[in-house]
């Protein structure tokens, strides 16, 4: 019998995790298949979506396609040019349980089939090892110090400035600060490209650390410092603990090598870190890691874990471990559906033959361009001067970054040299769009919200409404949150095309300057806001915390409508954007109740001003806060995680990320372009 013919794409070109991952299931899948060229292939077998982005569909029509997710399913949603590549695959492979949950929980199926290192290059080394010695006397690394090691890249190649908040240098910077602050001595390892934020930063901060590699201080340094694998294993090997540190991930790959070299690690909960770590040894705040290293510096707690960790990369991390797995789909490669000349007609956001010519639109756009526009743009949505609702906040702010791009805005019309479309749920005179739009598929970006009734326990006519129009007019769909992804789909619908992308709010209003700083020996100052006064906005959550807050220690200031009255949160009727920016720089900390709240624009308000956010464990709160803040599940956990903010609040505060309305508008202004090509 004939073995499968397959191309297998998908590195980077740079000797890092893509290259490794691509040589290591070349490794397993070598005796199974016959590896050919694009042409000659029956099946295209990429390491990740982007590898497919530079073939062109006609050479994948007839050919079954296979892709790993290597990252976080719900951050590459989140990413306006996936959906472009995303059509074309007919088996994801995953690498984790969390992103197997994550794609179950909008509808899709994958193969679990776990990422791989070699053990036979990263494993232990005695301790009388020559190498270790050597490294030892090298990099004159103090003895006595409790050493941290991270090796992740904390900066882009095209920015070596800014800190890539993906892989949290920013988190592993404030735990070792903090370690240092409270008088222990450690010493950090550095290695690996791109590491120039990071050593600026611990410089800055006078914090001891060692870099393995050449010192490249303004170019990028990825063609010289990316270290050769049995290197990496001795650096895990003189480690008292590596830190995994970021926001999101689908690896990384250092869980693995770490694990298999036997060195203590502690991380964020990410990709591969719940299925190979203890509990114990996963962190949800930076300041959780900063009491879990104090532990093993004092007690060594760590050491116990190192037994179990070795062995789960043993068990289901290492080529021979996953070979049955790989086989096991590629006897059933058949059952893979391969992509179609059907699907490829049909994978454009917009298919109307009524429509003019691609080269006819663009030569129409160019035209608008020489005049002083690059798109013109329609925005549907029932406009109010604020105070008004989280979503006509967002709108104003969008409008005025795309009219800051040169793009052309209308607003609710309807006209022939409209590009493209943005309507917003279902918040604008649907009548009249519909009564007035012409009988073709037009270039809609249609913004969801909601689920309607979810936030206001009533409505559930308005979801109807509101998916039965993306079906009916979408493009593309924004979704403001995972959270809302998953809901959508609990309630068996599918969005068209979805992409989700978060609120931002405008800069020149939301901003932290001019805050007050914090200080513990006036009282805390606590607010919350709320536009609604419907129950689901926290009312009752703010009531309890007025009945029992230490008032002789804090203080509370509530904006907005509420469901309750409150005998000490002093009330502060609906102000302007500009008025509430104002207020909420006066104050330390704050506290969101909300329910099924999707995507709150007033917790990024707060969060843009600077504030550190306790808030309900529930709908969108924990992607926007981020480890800007703490949850709370129950009332009775309000105030200890508010006392817990408290005590390392500038750890939190510096921790805080917000959404960037340029950011936010750019991933808009992709989709916008892709449906009016």
């Amino acid at each position: 019998m004939s073995k499968c013919r397959v191309y297998l794409t998908g590195g980077d070109n740079v000797k890092w995790a893509l290259d490794d991952d691509l040589r290591l299931t070349r490794r397993a899948l070598q005796d199974m298949v016959e590896f050919t060229s694009l042409e000659e292939a029956d099946v295209v077998h990429a390491m990740w979506w982007a590898a497919l982005a530079d073939i062109p569909k006609q050479a994948l029509t007839g050919k079954r396609v296979i892709c790993h997710v290597p990252g976080e399913p719900f951050r590459y949603f989140s990413l306006p040019q996936y959906n472009k590549t995303a059509g074309v695959v007919g088996q994801w492979i995953v690498w984790t349980r969390q992103a197997q949950e994550q794609l179950v929980s909008v509808g899709l199926e994958s193969k679990l089939i776990p990422s791989t290192v070699n053990p036979e290059i990263f494993c232990p080394l005695a301790e009388n090892d020559p190498s270790l010695s050597t490294f030892r006397h090298d990099l004159a690394m103090p003895q006595d110090s409790y050493l941290i090691g991270n090796f992740h890249r904390d900066t882009e190649g095209r920015d070596l400035k800014t800190p890539k908040f993906m892989k949290g240098p920013d988190i592993f910077v404030e735990i070792v600060r903090a370690l240092v602050n409270r008088g222990h001595n450690v010493h950090i390892l550095l290695a690996g490209p791109r590491r120039h934020w990071i050593r600026r930063r611990l410089a800055e901060l006078g914090i001891p650390f060692t870099f393995v590699g050449e010192l490249i201080e303004t170019e990028d340094d990825i063609s010289v410092n990316v270290l050769p694998q049995p290197t990496l294993n001795v650096l895990y090997n003189l480690l008292d603990l590596y830190v995994i540190s970021s926001r999101t991930e689908g690896g990384p790959r250092s869980v693995m090598e770490a694990a298999a070299s036997r060195c203590k690690l502690i991380s964020t909960r990410v990709g591969l870190a719940p299925d190979i770590l203890e509990p114990a040894c996963i962190y949800l705040s930076a300041a959780e890691a900063v009491e879990l290293i104090e532990k093993d510096i004092q007690s060594d707690d760590l050491q116990a874990t190192i037994e179990p960790h070795q062995r789960r990369v043993l068990q289901n991390h290492q080529p021979g471990a996953v070979a049955p797995l790989f086989r096991m789909l590629y006897a059933h490669v058949d059952s893979i559906p391969p992509f179609s000349a059907e699907q490829r007609r049909y994978m454009s956001p917009t298919v109307d033959k009524k429509r003019p010519p691609a080269h006819i639109r663009a030569l129409e756009r160019l035209t608008r361009r020489s005049r002083g526009g690059e798109l013109t743009v329609s925005i549907w949505h029932t406009f109010f001067e604020p105070p008004w609702g989280g979503g006509n906040q967002f709108m104003l702010a969008l409008r005025r970054a795309l009219q800051q791009r040169s793009i052309t805005v209308r607003e609710n019309q309807l006209r022939p040299d409209i590009d493209a479309y943005i309507l917003n749920s279902i918040h604008f005179d649907i009548d009249r769009f519909l009564k007035s739009k012409p009988d073709e598929r037009l270039p809609i970006v249609h913004r969801i919200d909601g689920p309607i009734h979810l936030i206001r326990g009533f409505d559930r006519e308005k979801d109807e409404l509101c998916f039965r129009l993306n079906a009916e007019l979408a493009s593309y769909t924004v979704l403001q949150s995972a959270w809302t992804y998953q809901r959508i789909v609990e309630m068996g619908y599918q969005p068209v095309n979805p992409v989700i992308i978060h609120n931002a709010v405008d800069p020149d209003i939301f901003h932290p300057r001019g805050r007050i700083p914090f200080d513990t020996e006036r009282k805390i100052r606590l607010i919350s806001t709320s536009w609604s006064d419907n129950p689901r906005k926290g009312g009752p959550i703010y009531r309890w915390i007025d009945e029992r807050l230490d008032w002789q220690r804090f203080e509370y200031t509530f904006v907005g409508r509420a469901s309750e009255r409150f005998d000490r949160i002093r009330q502060v009727a609906p102000v302007p954007s500009h008025e509430l920016a104002d207020i909420l720089r006066q104050h330390d900390i704050y506290i969101i109740a909300s329910r099924n709240d999707p995507c709150s624009n007033a917790l990024i308000e707060a969060l843009a001003c600077g504030l550190p956010v306790l808030y309900l464990n529930d709908g969108g709160h924990p992607e926007l806060a981020g480890y800007g803040g703490l949850p709370f599940n129950e009332v009775d956990d309000v105030l200890p995680q508010l006392e817990a903010l408290v005590e390392d609040y500038m750890m939190f505060q510096n921790l805080i990320v917000v959404p960037s309305l340029n950011d936010v508008a750019d991933r808009y202004l992709a989709l916008l372009r892709e449906v009016a090509r």
